[in-house]
């Protein structure tokens, strides 16, 4: 029988618990925001100085940085997603979510290069908003190319209720249309305006993955070697002896003839055997 604990003991826990500082005892674990579901092998990522892999969670607070090459995919708790192109600096400021209610709140601010936002529940009722230097752009329930750079930030809506982009000085345009975005920079917000193909397809391109970063191998291979490559007769092949390097049956110039007049001895010569057993 287990004996029972002493009072000295319980007089021992509680003057230890009582002697934890409280910011200690309070503390709890840091909530989960999402999880890193792809990244670029090829250009590894970061996140607070730490190289981050597929799987690792992402918590409000963190910064996640990408290299020149690399790419960086995020899926969030709310089945909310963005995906970071090279060279770019992105702050999960807020993250909270009910599950029970699908409500909650995302802010996030994009320091520096491009990000595609792709809204999942929390965006249907309160927009996803990502701030830069520039202003902040907020998507309602759909998806936006955001590109934060020194001179100033541009955003394209491409799906969705709206996206709206406010300056620092909050002049505010909201833009409804597919295909079209606002600039924010010195002058300011511009007039929505249709975002060139061109510009459009290069952003889309960066954030998409590159076929450089696969291994396809080498495109124009090296010849095949000399000599003999594969052998299934039973003497030493080379060019010299071609019967020799392939059975006769893979020779066009010794196909035996009687295979269709012949069947049975064909089936023979392929067993090596001399007679064929009958079927029962």
């Amino acid at each position: 029988m287990t004996p029972p604990i002493s009072k000295d003991w319980w007089i021992a826990a509680a003057l230890t618990s009582a002697a934890l500082p409280t910011a200690f005892a309070q503390t709890a674990p840091t909530p989960r925001a999402g999880v890193v579901s792809a990244i670029t092998a090829s250009a590894p990522s970061s996140s607070n100085q730490k190289t981050v892999v597929v799987g690792d969670n992402v918590v409000p607070g963190e910064t996640l940085r990408t290299g020149p090459d690399g790419q960086l995919h995020v899926l969030f708790l709310d089945q909310s997603a963005v995906t970071l192109g090279a060279d770019s600096e992105l702050v999960i400021d807020t993250f909270n979510y009910d599950p029970a209610t699908r409500q909650g709140q995302i802010r996030l601010r994009l320091n520096q290069g491009l990000l595609r936002v792709v809204g999942g529940h929390i965006s249907k009722t309160t927009a996803t908003e990502i701030a830069t230097s520039q202003g902040k752009v907020e998507i309602r329930g759909g998806i936006s190319v955001i590109e934060s750079r020194p001179n100033g930030t541009s955003a394209t809506f491409l799906f969705g209720q709206q996206m709206r982009a406010t300056d620092n000085n909050g002049n505010t345009q909201t833009i409804t249309r597919p295909g079209f975005g606002s600039t924010l920079g010195s002058q300011g917000v511009s007039t929505p305006s249709r975002t060139s193909p061109q510009q459009l397809t290069a952003q889309i391109q960066q954030l998409e993955t590159r076929p450089n970063s696969i291994n396809q191998g080498n495109p124009n291979p090296a010849p095949a070697p000399a000599g003999q490559l594969i052998s299934t007769g039973n003497m030493p092949g080379g060019a010299n002896n071609p019967g020799g390097t392939l059975a006769n049956d893979r020779l066009k110039s010794v196909v035996d003839n009687t295979v269709g007049s012949n069947p049975s001895q064909t089936l023979r010569n392929l067993l090596s055997v001399g007679q064929l057993n009958n079927a029962s």
